[in-house]
């Protein structure tokens, strides 16, 4: 892979990982446009960097859940957290492990991206309307899992659709982003070793590798950020906007 085409798909990457535009769908988007072809040794290095981005936003959390684990403290926040973590990180891991076959192969279908990016448009679109005041609990955080596990789907944004199965189930918009956050980093580093297994890493350029996750680590941290912010200022309707947009765009072209 040249390094201009890694910086590039590690700025994807970095951007839409995080905001709820759905980062499979763009980087499907992004290879067909230029030609790209598909490394899951590359993805996998992608992952990394977006993983490193949400551990450095929200490492004072880990620390705490994972002094809380070490203590079996469970009775803290920290320990409660960890434990709706692990519940809600459930669906998707079964999902992924049974469903793989199935789910990558949505991926070279353009239809199918477009079509699930206008139903991430509707989840988001009915979350930005709710006002809910309540703190993730199991009922909440089985919710939230269940939408991770619909988020393996290429075009679903996990960020997305856990935001706002989070709302939608009545929790306190910024409790759901801060709850989605913290849930990406089992699944993400799960999928990632998942993923290596079929992954030839002596196809890597070293130097565009590490440009790609140095970008998608930059630009992650940047993209979580702006995404609290707009979540607090009750904006999640523009990403809504943005998912009808692009989905009907794939739709289109896929007919084309």
């Amino acid at each position: 892979m040249e390094l201009l085409q890694a910086l590039l798909l590690g700025l994807v990457q970095g951007i839409t990982e995080w905001l709820p535009v759905s980062s499979s769908a763009h980087l499907v988007i992004t290879r067909q446009l230029l030609g790209i072809a598909a490394s899951a040794a590359f993805d996998v290095a992608l992952h990394a960097g977006t993983l490193l981005a949400v551990i450095a936003v929200f490492w004072k959390e880990f620390l705490e859940m994972l002094q809380a684990v070490i203590r079996l403290d469970f009775k803290s926040h920290a320990g409660k957290t960890a434990l709706l973590i692990v519940l809600a990180t459930i669906p998707a891991a079964v999902v992924g492990v049974l469903f793989n076959d199935f789910f990558e192969s949505l991926f070279s279908n353009l239809a199918a991206v477009g079509t699930a990016l206008l139903f991430t448009a509707i989840l988001l679109y009915a979350a930005s309307k709710t006002s809910g005041q309540k703190e993730v609990g199991s009922k909440q955080a089985a919710v939230i899992g269940i939408a991770q596990a619909a988020a393996i789907a290429p075009g679903i944004s996990r960020s997305g659709a856990t935001i706002a199965a989070g709302m939608l189930a009545g929790v306190d918009k910024n409790k759901a982003a801060r709850f989605s956050f913290l849930l990406s980093v089992p699944i993400t580093l799960g999928a990632a070793l998942f993923e290596i297994r079929k992954a030839s890493l002596l196809e890597l350029d070293p130097l565009a590798t590490m440009a790609g996750i140095a970008v998608a680590a930059a630009v992650g941290y940047a993209s979580i950020k702006l995404l609290l912010k707009l979540v607090k200022e009750s904006k999640l309707q523009w990403f809504a906007y943005y998912c009808w947009l692009v989905g009907v765009a794939c739709v289109a072209w896929s007919f084309a």
